[in-house]
């Protein structure tokens, strides 16, 4: 009797469901008797993972509208549920509760939780009767390569052989360094001082602090409104409209007073309001992949030479095209991008003076870095005077949100950055930008800034928080905050050095930005195994003159092997998502589209495909699957 494969998914969050969901299809499309073992394996929840968890608040939303959302990899016809047939989020949200229009289109990632298990039952039911899937809920603490077998050692002392393992192992907790541990180590030595480290809103414990006790917040970022959320509606606050359009906040008398600060000093601006079908497709006209193939051919590309001014310069067409339409019509609209593409103008200033040219009624600017940095070089004399700077510009923002994702030109310029993503990783996955410029141009200046103007929370939030700001429940400190333990008192201090008189002592501080990918410091058991081992090793972007470790797992391209650190290839391993960022970008994505394949189901296809071939691609030899190969990893756990 034939040995059954053996197919281990260690993580069951999104990507891991990606990769069951397609193993599912395919085995469904062949279904030839052949037995088959599936482990879907998860130290939390079995099929949400723990960031999707149907347990937690429903204060805490998705960023992405719900009719963009499938887990499914083929649109639903509308009959039997299956892998690669089954409807979208919004479908499945609207079929199964009763409160779609309350949240204007954004779910509770509880919901979507939910949904994920709607997924998994779907996949359930539909094997063919010679597969079986295993659920099991435990930790894999070190993977053990035997031959073409892998040995996964958990924390209860159980073992579990596997043929084929794919680690979707997700978000990180790391080892504290800087500030991080200054603040940690601090707080453990103080009495009345607590520090809450960067994760998941809802795994950190808000239990202990007290209503009325001094918060401060690091970052304005996503996880900013999630925790606001929770420390203000979740405990019994409540927003009720005014006339004129307005919030007020209700509170409970429960809250702490809370105080936050970033770089910007700006928290992230809001989404557009939806306009667009869920079908919608961004056709580029001068940030296209073929320019992108052609620069990633020629080599030595800097991110800010080479990649910025041409996206800058597609944002700036939607922008002016936008305007345009509203003030002399869809012709001229239409004409400005023939016109482009005839010129082949690929420069903000070329859109710019095209479109004023055409009765634009004056030229435009589109700085990405300004736009993400509103208050730079300002000084405010006082708190008050930076708080009415503040509510100007989140105002402002909320009314470009209103009037949508295609009819501001501002936020449909924006989205044009959401839409490019597929674009930008083609010219910087695997190490496509010279050393310094991915380090420094890229992931230290650009992939924040870009998170922050395109992947904002919905429109209401920024309602909620102006509310907030003036009940005095939330104070935004200013740009640059500092933090200052202090030396003779039992708190941080917060202080921003432009705005006079800004400090304020804290007693709990809650990190709000989600931990960097950074497998060196990861604190799971397994990914240190892995290190120890070799099977893992950071991936180094090598130039002909610098190098820069990124913290990523090395891997071949699709269907991403681990390549280890004697520069062979783990052909029975696959890393797939956030311990890949980094020598990929962008892996933080939880979900694919209704109506067609992006990168994220791709992927996953790519790595089913290769399991249920037989590890195809493992059996080329190694400088055929990845030509860079003697360039891409570090030194391996020696040089760590």
């Amino acid at each position: 009797m034939k040995q059954a494969l053996r197919i281990a998914i260690i993580g069951s969050g999104p990507r891991g469901m990606s990769v069951l969901e397609r193993l599912a299809a395919r085995l469904l499309e062949r279904d030839n008797g052949e037995p088959i073992n599936l482990y879907l394996i998860d130290d939390g929840y079995v099929g949400t993972g723990r960031v999707w968890a149907t347990g937690q608040s429903p204060h805490l939303l998705m960023n992405t509208v719900a009719q963009e959302i499938s887990a499914f990899s083929g649109a639903w016809d509308g009959k039997e549920i299956r892998p690669g047939n089954g409807p979208s989020f919004s479908q499945w949200w609207q079929l199964h509760l009763d409160d779609y229009e309350q949240y204007g289109g954004y779910g509770p990632r509880a919901y979507y939780g939910q949904y994920l298990l709607y997924v998994l039952a779907a996949i359930e039911r539909a094997l063919p009767p010679s597969v079986a899937l295993h659920k099991i809920t435990g930790r894999v603490d070190r993977l053990e390569e035997m031959g073409e077998m892998q040995l996964l050692h958990f924390s209860d002392g159980q073992s579990l052989q596997a043929d084929r393992t794919v680690l979707a192992t997700g978000h990180s907790t790391n080892q504290l360094s800087g500030l991080e541990k200054s603040l940690h180590d601090y707080a453990s030595q103080t009495h009345g001082v607590a520090y809450i480290a960067g994760d998941s809103a809802a795994d950190m414990d808000f239990s202990t602090i007290e209503p009325g006790q001094r918060v401060g917040i690091i970052g304005m970022g996503l996880a900013f409104y999630d925790i606001v959320a929770e420390l203000t509606l979740g405990r019994g606050g409540r927003f009720v409209a005014d006339i004129d359009g307005s919030l007020q906040y209700c509170p409970s008398g429960r809250e702490p007073l809370i105080y936050a600060g970033s770089r910007s000093g700006m928290p992230v601006p809001a989404r557009g309001r939806n306009q667009k079908p869920y079908d919608y497709e961004y056709e580029p006209v001068i940030f296209t992949l073929e320019r992108a193939h052609a620069v990633r051919e020629r080599g030595e590309i800097g991110f800010d030479r080479d990649v910025l001014p041409v996206l800058e310069a597609e944002i700036t067409l939607m922008y002016a095209k936008t305007r345009l339409l509203h003030e002399q019509g869809e012709e001229q609209a239409a004409r400005l991008c023939e016109l482009v593409l005839e010129c082949q103008v690929d420069s903000v200033e070329g859109v710019s003076t095209m479109a004023h040219r055409l009765g634009l009624s004056h030229p435009i600017k589109i700085d990405l870095y300004s736009l993400a940095n509103p208050f730079n070089g300002c000084i405010f004399p006082s708190p008050l005077a930076f708080h009415e700077a503040l509510q100007d510009v989140l105002a402002a923002d909320y009314a470009e949100a209103m009037q949508g994702n295609v009819d501001s030109p501002l936020k449909a310029a924006l989205d044009v950055i959401r839409n490019s993503r597929s674009v930008i990783r083609a010219y910087v996955d695997f190490g496509g930008l010279q050393p310094a410029s991915h380090e420094k141009e890229f992931l230290a200046r650009f992939a924040p800034v870009s998170s922050f103007l395109s992947a904002g929370p919905p429109a209401f939030r920024n309602l909620q928080l102006q509310a907030l700001i003036r009940a005095g429940i939330v104070t935004v400190v200013g740009p640059s905050v500092q933090f200052e333990p202090a030396e003779t008192e039992a708190c941080v201090y917060m202080s921003s050095p432009v705005v006079q008189h800004s400090r304020v002592a804290a007693q709990v501080i809650i990190d709000g930005r989600v931990p960097v990918t950074d497998i060196t410091r990861d604190r799971s058991r397994l990914t240190q195994s892995l290190l120890d081992q070799g099977i893992y090793v950071p991936f180094v972007n090598a130039g002909a003159e610098a190098e820069f470790e990124t913290g990523g797992v090395a891997v071949t391209d699709s269907p991403f092997h681990p390549i280890r650190a004697n520069q062979s290839i783990a052909g029975q391993l696959y890393v797939l998502g956030i311990p890949t960022e980094h020598t990929r970008w962008f892996m933080q994505s939880g979900s694919s589209r209704p109506h067609k394949w992006i990168d994220f189901m791709m992927d996953a296809d790519a790595i089913a495909a290769d399991i249920i071939q037989g590890g195809q691609y493992a059996q080329q030899p190694d400088q055929a699957r990845h030509p860079a190969i003697t360039s891409s990893v570090s030194s391996g756990p020696a040089g760590r």
